[in-house]
């Protein structure tokens, strides 16, 4: 099999969605840009929320422990009492 390459005389460069909708739909544009500026305004610091919703403690930290450990080397890790039947 035989690959051809097409080259073309004249092209134009790659332009964004953006510079798209400004050249072809101007209209839309603005909508879309007001938007943002309007979603732009409302965000807020939820890094305190966050911070509070992911403090663990009490019984909490014995599944956080476990969670977070390293899986056992084998076949999945058996749990104890358990034999290769079971996978």
């Amino acid at each position: 099999m035989k690959y051809i390459q097409i080259q073309r005389s004249s092209y134009e460069g790659i332009i964004t969605i953006g510079e798209y909708l400004k050249l072809r739909q101007l209209n839309t544009y603005i909508a879309l840009h007001l938007m943002m500026r309007e979603m732009s305004k409302r965000s807020k610091d939820v890094t305190e929320q966050i911070i509070a919703a992911a403090d663990v403690s009490g019984a909490s930290k014995h599944y956080a422990r476990i969670m977070q450990e390293r899986p056992l080397p084998g076949r999945g890790g058996l749990l104890p009492g358990e034999k290769e039947d079971v996978l």
